[in-house]
C-alpha cells in the first residue's frame, strides 16, 4: 500500500487522464493519488511492485516526468507541492489582508493557469498515449537523453496563455540544436515534416446522449494538415519560410523595428497561422536534436 504521507510533489495535467497509470523507465509507476488528484511518480522495486522503503521522486525527477507528459501530449503541465499547506516560494504584493489559505490558493492558482492554457487549445480532453506496461514511449530517460534542455524549452512554451509567447518559446527550441538563429534547422527539416512520424494523439469528446457519432480527432495529424497548408501558401507567395519564421521571432523578441504586438487581430492571426509549422518543427528538434 502506498504511503502518501511521504509524497512531496505531484504533477497536474489539465485535460489528460492517466486512467490506471503506467510504468516509466522500469523504476517508476505514474499513478493518480486519491486525495489531491495529482499524477504521482511512485518508486518500484526490481519485481515491479511498490517499494515502501524507497524515497519518493525528487523535485528534479518529478519535473522531468511532467515535461515528458507535457511533450508527448502537447498538454501543459505543472508540478505542485503535494501538501496543500505549502506556502508559495515568493511573497505577493498586497495589502495587510492575508490569504485565508496561502498554500491552497497558490496550488489552485497554478492548476487553474494550466487549465486555461489547455482550454485555449483544445475543446476536450486528451487520451493517454502510453500502454500500462512495456511501452517504448515511457522509456523517458533513453528517449530524451541529452535533450532535456530542448524538452524543457518546449514544455515552457506550451504553458503560455498568449499565442505570441508560445511562438517565441517554440522558436527557441529551433535555435537549440545548432545554437544559432534556427534558420538552418528549419531549412534542413521543413520538407521532412510531411512524412515525419509524430505518432498519434487522440482528443475524445465525452460521451453524451447528444453526441454519439463524434469520432476521435488525431491532434498531430490535424497540426500536420494545417502546417502543410501554411507551407504551401507561403511557397505559392514566393516567401522564404526560414527567413519568414525568423522575422516573426525577431518581431516578438526585440524592441527595435517591425515589432509584433498583441492587437487581438491581424498580428495574432498571422502568428497563429505559422504556429503549427513551428510547433511540429520544434517537436522534431526535441526528438532528433
Amino acid at each position: 500500500m502506498i504511503n502518501w504521507e511521504r509524497a512531496t510533489f505531484g504533477i497536474w495535467a489539465s485535460g489528460l487522464s492517466v486512467g490506471e497509470g503506467f510504468a516509466a523507465d522500469d523504476r517508476w509507476a505514474i499513478v493518480e493519488d486519491p486525495y489531491e488528484h495529482l499524477f504521482m511518480p511512485i518508486p518500484l522495486s526490481t519485481d515491479g511492485q511498490y517499494d515502501p522503503k524507497a524515497d519518493h521522486a525528487s523535485l528534479a525527477q518529478t519535473l522531468f516526468f511532467a515535461d515528458c507528459l507535457a511533450f508527448d501530449h502537447d498538454c501543459p503541465t505543472t508540478v505542485l507541492p503535494y501538501r496543500p499547506d505549502t506556502p508559495p516560494p515568493y511573497e505577493a504584493i498586497g495589502h495587510w489582508r492575508e490569504w485565508e489559505d496561502r498554500g491552497r490558493y497558490y496550488r489552485d492558482t497554478l492548476a487553474a493557469a494550466v487549465e486555461h492554457a489547455h482550454a485555449l487549445r483544445y475543446t476536450d480532453g486528451l487520451t493517454l498515449r502510453y500502454a500500462p506496461e512495456g511501452d517504448p514511449l515511457t522509456r523517458f530517460e533513453d528517449r530524451f537523453e541529452g535533450q532535456q534542455e530542448a524538452l524543457s524549452l518546449y514544455t515552457a512554451a506550451i504553458r503560455q496563455v498568449d499565442f505570441l509567447s508560445e511562438y517565441l518559446g517554440l522558436y527557441r527550441v529551433l535555435e537549440w540544436p545548432r545554437k544559432d538563429n534556427g534558420k538552418k534547422f528549419i531549412e534542413a527539416n521543413l520538407d521532412e515534416l510531411r512524412d515525419y512520424d509524430f505518432g498519434s494523439l487522440w482528443m475524445c469528446e465525452p460521451a453524451s446522449p447528444l453526441n454519439q457519432t463524434e469520432v476521435p480527432i488525431d491532434v498531430f495529424a490535424t497540426l500536420r494538415e494545417r502546417a502543410l497548408g501554411r507551407i504551401e501558401a507561403l511557397r505559392t507567395a514566393d516567401i522564404g519560410i526560414p527567413e519568414h519564421l525568423y522575422a516573426l521571432r525577431n518581431g516578438l523578441a526585440h524592441g527595435k523595428q517591425d515589432l509584433i504586438l498583441n492587437d487581438l487581430g491581424p498580428s495574432v492571426d498571422a502568428v497563429a497561422a505559422d504556429l503549427p509549422v513551428v510547433k511540429l518543427l520544434a517537436r522534431m528538434a526535441v526528438e532528433k536534436g
